[in-house]
Parts: C-alpha cells; sequence; structure tokens
C-alpha cells in the first residue's frame, strides 16, 4: 500500500494536464457523508482547487432513517457538513427529491411491475449525479463535478475514455456506463487508482473525523423495508393469486403476486421439491411464476435495449468484446448484432440468471465502450 504523499502526489500528476480542469479551477464535489466522497473534497482542497462540496436531497428522510448499510440519511449530511468545515470548503444541500422520485423511484417501482429486476443507482447516477449536479456546474461557475466512484476517466488524442478502478473488488465502473464522451470530459474520479484501505489512509492523513465510517450497502430509499413495501405504498398494489409452475408446466402451488419474486431467486417460495428450486421468470400478463432447478437458470442470449455508447465506435467489430451483467460478475465474450431496439447478445459462456431490468456492459479490456439495458434472454 502506498503512503498518504505518494497517494496525493500521483493524483496531482493524473490531474495537472486535464484538458478541462484548470490550476485552482472550482469544482463541485458530490458529497454523500462518506468516506470516499469526503476525502475527495479533501483532496482537490489540499492540491489548490477551489473544491465546492453539495449533498444531494432525494427522498423524505426522518429522525430514525440512518439505520446502518443506509446512505443519504440525516446523519449523513451532518458528516458531509462537518468534513467541509474540516477542509475548510463550502457546502450546500441541493432539494432533488421531485428529481430523484421521477428518475430512480418511478422507474422502480415499474420495473418490478412489468416483471424485472431494476438498477436504481445506474439510475441515479445517470440522472441526478451526472445530469442534475453537471446542470448545477454551470450556474456555479464549476469546470467540473467529481465524486469518490471508483472508476477511472482516461484521455488522449482520440477522447475521453472510462475505465474500471484499478481495485477491482471495489470498481464501480459497471454502475457508469451512461457516460457519454461529453460527459465524461466534464467528471472526476480521483479515488479510481486507489485501493480502498488508501482511500481510508488518505482521510485520516487530512484529519477527517469519519476515516473508519462503515461503508453504505443497502438501496437509500428502501433501507429497513423491503422492496414489496416501496410498491405497496406507491401503487396500493394487493395480493393477487397467482400460479407458480415448473418450467415443464407443472402446478406446484401459489403465490400472491409476481412482482415480489426476481430472477435467480431460491428464499421464500414455499415449496417442497427434491432439487433446490429458483425463480427463472416471471409473466405480469398472466401473474404467472416459473421456476426451475440450478441448469434452467443459464441463458447464452439476450436483446438489450436503449443502448448508450462511452466510445464511438462498433461494438460488432470490437475485437475482445466482453460484457458483464451484473456489477459483480465477471466480463464474459459476447457477439452482438445491432438492431431497431439496440442490440441482439451472444455469450460465448452461458451466464447464470440473466435478468431482464439490469443493465449489460460492455468492455474491451478495461475500458467500458457502452452499456444498456436487458429485454429478455434465452435459456441454453
Amino acid at each position: 500500500m502506498r503512503d498518504a504523499l505518494s497517494l496525493i502526489e500521483s493524483t496531482r500528476a493524473s490531474l495537472e494536464h486535464h484538458p478541462t480542469l484548470r490550476p485552482g479551477g472550482r469544482v463541485l464535489v458530490a458529497m454523500s457523508g462518506g468516506v470516499d466522497s469526503s476525502v475527495v473534497a479533501a483532496l482537490l482542497h489540499h492540491l489548490g482547487f477551489e473544491a465546492v462540496g453539495v449533498s444531494m436531497h432525494l427522498f423524505p428522510k426522518s429522525a430514525d432513517s440512518g439505520a446502518a448499510g443506509r446512505c443519504c440519511t440525516l446523519d449523513d449530511f451532518q458528516d458531509a457538513r462537518r468534513v467541509a468545515w474540516e477542509v475548510g470548503i463550502p457546502h450546500y444541500v441541493s432539494n432533488y427529491e421531485h428529481e430523484f422520485d421521477k428518475a430512480v423511484i418511478s422507474p422502480f417501482v415499474e420495473a418490478y411491475l412489468q416483471g424485472e429486476t431494476p438498477s436504481p443507482c445506474i439510475l441515479c447516477n445517470q440522472h441526478l449525479k451526472f445530469g442534475s449536479l453537471l446542470h448545477m456546474c454551470a450556474s456555479m461557475d464549476a469546470a467540473v463535478v467529481a465524486t469518490g466512484h471508483y472508476a477511472r476517466i482516461e484521455h488522449d488524442e482520440a477522447g475521453f475514455h472510462l475505465r474500471a478502478g484499478l481495485d477491482a473488488g471495489k470498481d464501480q465502473s459497471y454502475f457508469l456506463f451512461p457516460m457519454p464522451p461529453d460527459v465524461l470530459a466534464r467528471t472526476l474520479f480521483p479515488l479510481g487508482g486507489m485501493s480502498k484501505p488508501e482511500v481510508r489512509l488518505l482521510a485520516d492523513h487530512f484529519g477527517l473525523h469519519l476515516g473508519q465510517k462503515a461503508e453504505s450497502q443497502e438501496i437509500c430509499f428502501v433501507g429497513d423495508q423491503h422492496y414489496t413495501d416501496i410498491l405497496a405504498a406507491r401503487t396500493g398494489q394487493a395480493p393477487v393469486l397467482g400460479d407458480l409452475r415448473h418450467v415443464d408446466g407443472r402446478l406446484l402451488g401459489h403465490h400472491d403476486g409476481y412482482w415480489q419474486y426476481t430472477i435467480g431467486q431460491r428464499r421464500g417460495l414455499g415449496i417442497a421439491h427434491a432439487e433446490p428450486l429458483y425463480v427463472v421468470s416471471v409473466d405480469p400478463e398472466t401473474n404467472t411464476v416459473l421456476v426451475g432447478e440450478d441448469r434452467h437458470l443459464y441463458s447464452d442470449r439476450f436483446a438489450v435495449r436503449d443502448l448508450v455508447r462511452c466510445r464511438l465506435c462498433d461494438l460488432a467489430d470490437v475485437e475482445g468484446l466482453k460484457v458483464k451483467i451484473r456489477s459483480r460478475s465477471a466480463a464474459v465474450p459476447c457477439r452482438v448484432q445491432a438492431t431497431a431496439e439496440g442490440l441482439d447478445v451472444v455469450l460465448l459462456e452461458a451466464q447464470r440468471a440473466v435478468a431482464p431490468g439490469q443493465a449489460a456492459v460492455f468492455y474491451q479490456e478495461d475500458e467500458v465502450l457502452a452499456g444498456g439495458w436487458i429485454t429478455r434472454s434465452g435459456q441454453k
């Protein structure tokens, strides 16, 4: 592990020739109240940039919303404010509750009602962190937005490139695919070349009070609830009895709402069977949940809609093209063919539990080329 001074100098060198950022320029820092974004604020201030901290108020918060595992709570806002005071930079809280509801929570609910498994963090990055905050840059005369994501943005004569973070265990590039080149040009990820222990080392070096603060793990607006509680509160969705069938057509039991099931789910099926059973697919139109053995979960093809390109290229011509279907899954070789809706994807290695509604992100080595949303899969 490198020492603090080496980390600081490495960051200074990486920003020295940034084409958008001028020496001492104003940078908007998205401060969630966690260790990572706090270190970004302290690091940029230390390097002589005019860092301005902004925390985003995204959803209603109560006094008991600071439960372990959640982010963006009242306690987190207090931590962000205290860090700004420790560093010596201004800090603002901006209300994006309406935008978050429209861009993240409503699509989250609609996805489950359509039988899909949503990825709300990607939508939040796309529409709030690198959408609304970039608009705020103009009003505050800031050149770029900086966040604590573990990913890298590099630039050369061909333009800007989004790459995976060097710490494979913390890499967040999968969640950042909806960043076209013009957005990459106005974004900084200062921690992309660091490991989590190195970031905590910097927090201690800068004297931040939250250097050892635990990481958030849960979906911020769900917290201690179950996602079905959100659906019930938003839609008034009452239990609706439906069939629970094996993929061979046998009726195995009943359920009280297809939206309570996701691809690959094993627990909560309430079925006695010789082999473990998993959810293979859900059909909103018939309120049917299909289950099968583990072998029935593997797919070697799916379709992608709403493709966003980080690099302008024809994916079908990319040598060594790979795709990730989950943030923590390995990228696997694939072939693609363009369609009117997006792409048809053929996996050279069948993958388990390919879920409509999740993101498919395409890589060449460690560079993110494009991404979109899985719409259907085919069993091998």
